[in-house]
Order: C-alpha cells, then structure tokens, then sequence
C-alpha cells in the first residue's frame, strides 16, 4: 500500500525478487566473511522457485496486424523499433544500446555487443558473449530508413520519437504496445514476444536451428528444448522422406512365406 496515495501496489514478481537478492547476497558474503563476526542476515534466504514460462510468439497474420495499428496511432518510427523487434530478434536491452558503430550497412549485419539495463549501458550483453546478426529484408529496411533519422549522430541508432533522445529503458514502447494490441483484439503478450517470434519465424521458413541459435545469442539446447515444436513444421516431410529414403535402400527383401 502506498502511504500518500493509499493505492494498492503490485507485489514483485519472484523473478524481481530473486534478481535483487543475488547480489544482495554476494554483498553480505563479502561483509561477513572472516574473521568479521557480523552475522549474515540472508544466510539461509533461498531463490524462490519460478515457473518458466514458455515461447508464446505472434502468428505472422498478427505480426502484420500489430505493425499496421502501431503506424497508425504511434507513427513509423515507432513502427520501425518493432518491425525491427519482430525481424531482427535482439533481446531489449541490446536493441535500445546499438549504436552506428556495430551497423555494417555493406554486408547488412549488426555487431550485438553491448546492452542497456535500467538506464545503465553496459559494455556487455546478457550473456556476456558478442555475436554478429545478419538482417534479412525487413530488418535491413529498418535500418536504412534509421539511417536518414539518427546516422548523422553517430549514436544510438534508435530514439524515442516523444523525446528525440535515445531510448533508456523499454516503458514508452511498452505504453504504446499495449494500446496497439488492446485496439486490434490481439491476444496480449509481453514485448519480449517479438523476440520469441524472430525465432519461430526463422525456424518455420526452414532455416538451420544452429544458425538461428547463433543469431538470437541462444545456446543450441535452449533451442532445442524450447522451440523444437516450430521446427517440423519448417522441414515440410523432407527429414521424414531422408529416413523413408535411407531405411528402403538398406532394406533387404523378405522372401514371401509359403
């Protein structure tokens, strides 16, 4: 409850829970560490336990939905940050930190190498391994038109359109992204999604999980055990028909019983 306005406030989630005490928990490691004799007042405090939640990606009818309600009540550039979201795949906190300097507009690829978490920039990403993208159409048209808006800075390639100043954290673009699918009937899922979706769509053209693992920054058993269910429908029978193939030239012929 909040004391001035009386409002009830929502709880943190155990995911924000545990990602304080963390380093809560290396601090008073440090504090209390021999021969201190302060007592460590999280000693015996656990994680709590969280249910992961799995990929729940936009169907491409949806994408193109989302992407035409967004223009019409929030403009292109704000369409461009989640047409960019959608087809590029990067997590949100490296897509508000790329800068000019990592775009490679001759062979169409970004350098994903630095991230930017509530407010702070980071000279790292998520997993704390860079890892060079390569932007199919509609990606690489995004930036073509960022490049006419913000290139000439030589900074962030995107900004807030309300501001003019580059992104610091992900609550405009979440404002607006709410009222987009709440306009258009779409089921609603986090932002994030659009990441899940970049996946999904790459599997489900039939492209190589290990190379869509090495563009999303995924390892390749975070692929296989969270996305294995997109990929059939990408192979379209040709992994059936390879089997089917294999297992008739080997076969030897039965004699027919008399």
């Amino acid at each position: 409850m909040d004391l001035e306005t009386g409002r009830k406030m929502k709880g943190l989630s155990r995911k924000t829970q545990n990602n304080i005490l963390i380093p809560l928990r290396g601090v008073f490691d440090l504090i209390c560490k021999p021969p201190s004799r302060v007592s460590n007042p999280v000693e015996g405090i656990d994680n709590q336990k969280i249910q992961k939640a799995n990929p729940d990606p936009f169907a491409p009818d949806e994408v193109e939905l989302i992407l035409k309600e967004m223009q019409k009540r929030f403009g292109e550039v704000m369409t461009d940050y989640f047409e960019f979201s959608f087809f590029a795949g990067l997590r949100a906190s490296e897509h508000i930190a790329l800068r000019w300097e990592d775009v490679d507009l001759r062979k169409s690829t970004v350098l994903v190498r630095r991230s930017k978490v509530m407010t702070m920039e980071k000279d790292r990403t998520k997993t704390n391994v860079e890892r060079t993208v390569e932007l199919n159409q509609r990606a690489a048209s995004v930036i073509q038109r960022q490049r006419a808006r913000t290139a000439a800075m030589n900074a962030e390639v995107f900004y807030n359109p309300n501001t003019g100043a580059p992104y610091h954290d992900e609550q405009s673009q979440r404002r607006a992204w709410r009222i987009t699918l709440r306009a258009i009937g779409v089921r609603y899922r986090a932002p994030k999604e659009c990441r899940d979706t970049s996946v999904t769509l790459a599997l489900m053209a039939g492209a190589n999980p290990m190379w869509v693992a090495m563009q999303h920054g995924h390892s390749v058993q975070v692929m296989m055990r969270d996305y294995a269910k997109w990929i059939p429908s990408a192979d379209r029978g040709a992994n059936l028909a390879a089997v089917n193939a294999a297992i008739t030239t080997q076969a030897t012929p039965r004699k027919e019983a008399i």
